[in-house]
């Protein structure tokens, strides 16, 4: 029973990972999953007929067809370069730990990227249909709930579509750090496929309670905050510390989520019903506890000051 249940957790981990692809994707997910898989599938060492074939049908599935947009090359040539990345990482550093091997992917990437868009002045068209995707989004969004809306009165509606606008807005001005964090998660879901399918392995990704990072990543969040205060939030320079800011909030609130998981030994059906709660009523303030409890695992190692609670599960 005790197998069984640990098999369970392990199929939750990419499953969770991919909730996090479409919560945080600009673009379409399973272009973000499915160009690293497949660039995976044909050139890691050792891959099955089955990985091979797997990767070959999403390929051709994601490139298939016409381009309807500019931003159908944008996602995929980003896909392409991270995806590239990884594999030669993992190749080169194959004990490496996934979280990084993602990191380096996703940093130079990110950095590749940047520089071919600066350099060519591509950058201002990226942003433009970028922030048109997530207009669009908010305007589909609106139109969805119109109806319902009308009956909630002019005050509640206004507001509700104001911060549906304002969302996109703020999702254009952070979205590197939005999309960083989503490759992040898409690259774990593309390794556990792989080596469920080229290794017969479900255990390509670890537990949450184990999640961390290198500690010296914590100055990439003191550089960002330096940023913002010497530069404003929303340009420049300043718009860049924003994005390294909610970047690193993000891999912090993941970490102090895996400390809470550690040090409690697990979820309760109690612990979950009030975490849910307070996901609804005031994540805020969730998201800000867990950002700091990751923050300290950073400084003070909180996690090796005790052994694991015996109900954790023992991968």
């Amino acid at each position: 029973m005790a197998r069984q249940t640990a098999a369970g957790a392990r199929w939750l981990r990419p499953l969770g990972l991919f909730v996090l692809v479409m919560a945080l994707a600009v673009g379409h997910p399973l272009v973000l999953v499915g160009v690293p898989f497949a660039l995976l599938s044909f050139l890691a060492p050792g891959p099955r007929l089955r990985s091979l074939l797997a990767g070959a049908v999403v390929f051709a599935l994601i490139f298939a067809g016409s381009p309807s947009e500019g931003l159908w090359y944008l996602e995929r040539g980003w896909t392409v370069l991270v995806g590239g990345w990884f594999v030669a990482v993992t190749m080169a550093r194959p004990g490496l730990p996934l979280v990084q091997r993602s990191l380096l992917s996703v940093g130079g990437a990110a950095a590749w990227a940047a520089g071919t868009l600066l350099f060519l002045g591509g950058w201002e068209v990226a942003q433009s249909r970028i922030q048109a995707r997530l207009d669009a989004g908010a305007t589909a969004t609106l139109d969805l709930l119109g109806g319902r809306l009308e009956g909630t009165g002019d005050g509640v509606g206004q507001a509700f579509a104001d911060a549906v606008v304002r969302t996109a807005e703020l999702q254009g001005l952070v979205f590197p750090a939005l999309l960083a964090l989503a490759t992040l998660a898409a690259l774990g879901v593309a390794w556990w496929l792989h080596l469920r399918l080229a290794a017969g392995t479900d255990r390509g990704l670890g537990p949450l309670r184990l999640f961390r990072f290198p500690d010296v990543w914590i100055w990439v969040l003191v550089g960002g905050l330096a940023l913002v205060a010497l530069a404003g939030w929303t340009e420049g320079w300043g718009r860049l510390g924003t994005n390294l800011i909610v970047f690193m909030a993000g891999l912090y609130v993941l970490r102090g989520l895996g400390v809470a998981l550690f040090l409690t030994g697990g979820v309760s059906l109690m612990g979950g019903i009030l975490v849910g709660v307070a996901a609804i009523l005031a994540p805020p303030l969730l998201l800000a506890g867990a950002m700091a409890l990751g923050v300290g695992d950073s400084w003070f190692d909180l996690r090796s000051r005790r052994s694991p609670p015996s109900a954790v599960e023992s991968d």
